[in-house]
């Protein structure tokens, strides 16, 4: 499937353990597709990071000029091809019911779904329960089941650390009415150490208001700002996006370059996501691997 997309993915080898962390799923597949209601799926939390201008963390500036930018919800078929490589991410930390945003990517397995380090992992902390992956979610529906994660990975910087500049995860996730994931819905190809100078199109879930979370919104911006103080530094674009969008893959023609990280409380329309290096993509290799 798409032979063109996998000729985009420059990867080592061996990926780097010492860079990574892998979590093993415990709870049965049954016991994931069964809690996640339609009503808990509603329910759901969005699993936000919008930091104080002071957050120990990172710092950033407000960027002195904003690019261009527009948002506007996805008037195709969500069950079309590539617009059904997006989905919803839920999954159940601390007690608390979580939503997320996430995409399914070209692999070996076919079963790799790319997302936020928070949206597995505390970041640093426990590992999320219940993960599971609702492509071309809308409005409750899942057109193509619910597909429940077996492995969890995040890369070591966010796992032990919290470390924003490597806010990455991934989800190796089970079938769903017999398929595997990009057998049933596609997938995006992913890409590491690009330019930064990109005109992306940023997809995801909103739902802390005013948007809902039932609906798929998308960003459309090139670079706004920079965060240097994260390592590497973490790239800005204008986006009106709220929690859950968290996670939602910032893609440039059918290519996943960065995911939807962080906010500041004040820089209003302005998204931050990791620049994927080589420690991203020592994660895709293990997750494409597992």
């Amino acid at each position: 499937m798409a032979p063109a997309l996998l000729g985009c993915l420059l990867l080592p080898a061996v990926a780097d353990a010492a860079q990574l962390q892998r979590h093993a799923v415990t709870q049965s597949t049954a016991a994931v597709v069964s809690y996640w209601t339609p009503a808990r799926m509603r329910a759901a939390q969005p699993a936000d990071r919008v930091l104080a201008p002071s957050g120990a963390k990172v710092k950033a500036k407000p960027p002195k000029t904003q690019a261009a930018w527009s948002s506007f919800e996805v008037t195709t078929p969500y069950t079309d091809q590539p617009t059904s490589t997006h989905g919803k991410v839920f999954f159940t930390l601390g007690g608390v019911d979580y939503v997320c945003s996430g995409t399914a990517l070209l692999s070996a397995n076919k079963s790799v779904v790319w997302t936020a380090g928070h949206c597995v992992n505390e970041g640093p902390g426990a590992y999320a329960t219940r993960w599971a992956f609702v492509p071309g979610y809308k409005d409750g529906a899942a057109p193509f089941g619910v597909f429940a994660s077996r492995a969890l990975m995040t890369t070591s910087a966010w796992g032990s650390g919290g470390d924003f500049g490597h806010d990455e995860g991934a989800a190796v996730v089970g079938t769903a009415n017999g398929k595997a994931l990009t057998d049933a819905v596609g997938g995006r190809g992913i890409t590491f150490n690009y330019s930064r100078s990109q005109q992306f199109q940023s997809h995801g879930y909103p739902a802390a208001p005013p948007f809902n979370g039932e609906r798929h919104w998308v960003c459309d911006s090139a670079p706004a700002a920079s965060d240097s103080s994260a390592s590497p530094a973490t790239m800005g674009i204008g986006c009106d996006m709220t929690g859950g969008s968290s996670g939602g893959g910032w893609i440039v023609g059918s290519t996943l370059y960065s995911v939807n990280s962080y906010g500041y409380a004040n820089q209003p329309n302005v998204m931050y996501g990791p620049y994927m290096d080589s420690t991203a993509q020592s994660l895709y290799t293990a997750a494409a691997a597992a």
